[in-house]
This record gives C-alpha cells, sequence and structure tokens, in this order.
C-alpha cells in the first residue's frame, strides 16, 4: 500500500486537533517502518505528507527527547573533529555544544548511528535533541562555506 492510499483511507478528522494529528504521525511512521532502506521520516517528508517542524515534534515527543529549534544557528566547527561532517550529513546531525563531558547533537532522527564517535570516544556523554530536517541541513551546510 502506498502511502497517498494509506492517507485516503484515514478519515479526514484524524488531523484535527494536534493530538490526533500526532497519533496520525505516529501511526503513519510504524506503517512505513517496513520499507527497507528508506527512513519512514524522509519518506514523508519528500512526499510532504507532512510538515518538517511538525514531524520533528512529533519524535521529540515520541522518543521522550527534547526539541531544538536551529534557525539561526552557527556550528563549532571545531565539534566537528568528535563527530566528522560526513557521518554528520549521511545522519542528519550536527554537534550544538561540548559541555563536560557531554556532546549535545540535534538529529533529524530519533535514532542515528553514531557508533564510531563512541567508538572513538568511549569516555564522552552524547545527548540527542531532535530538530527540523530542513534546519539540520542548514546548519550543516553553513559548516562547508566557513
Amino acid at each position: 500500500m502506498t502511502e497517498s492510499e494509506l492517507l485516503q483511507q484515514l478519515p479526514p478528522a484524524l488531523f484535527d486537533g494536534e493530538e490526533t494529528r500526532r497519533a496520525a504521525l505516529a501511526a503513519l511512521l510504524d506503517v512505513l517502518r517496513s520499507r527497507p532502506g528508506e527512513r519512514p521520516e524522509d519518506v514523508l517528508l519528500d512526499l510532504r505528507l507532512v510538515d518538517d517542524r511538525d514531524l520533528a515534534v512529533s519524535l521529540a515527543l515520541r522518543g521522550d527527547r527534547p526539541f531544538q529549534g536551529l534557525r539561526g544557528f552557527e556550528p563549532d566547527h571545531r565539534l566537528f573533529l568528535y563527530l566528522p561532517l560526513h557521518l554528520a550529513q549521511r545522519e542528519r546531525v550536527v554537534p550544538l555544544v561540548l559541555v563536560g563531558g557531554t556532546l549535545t547533537v540535534a538529529s533529524a532522527y530519533l535514532d542515528p548511528d553514531l557508533g564510531s564517535v563512541r567508538e572513538r570516544f568511549p569516555n564522552l556523554r552524547l545527548e540527542l535533541v531532535v530538530s527540523p530536517r530542513a534546519e539540520v541541513l542548514e546548519a550543516l551546510q553553513r559548516v562547508g562555506f566557513a
């Protein structure tokens, strides 16, 4: 079943109200998990079935993680020594701040693969916050031009 067929089967009232909208997004993500090789979040965004910011808020609530908008955020280039740019681009993550032994990372997904960072820096604690995919990508573009 395609995403558009799935949406056509959902009653229009399902999207009325914030709570039911979040429930509908969660249900769509569960259904789309069965598509191999694609992140369900990207499918929803690429097909413009959901708003980027709404999806990020929904994911943050669902994953019990903080939401962090990145509009106007200027990445610290030094933090990419911990989290290489190629990995950040692939996993849609941006390092935000390093305080003590904790690196806070903004992610467009709930489950980025940061295993190589954990292996390379075993004493570094990674703390994830959820951010809209477009804002993560914009921040990553600013890294390349500085």
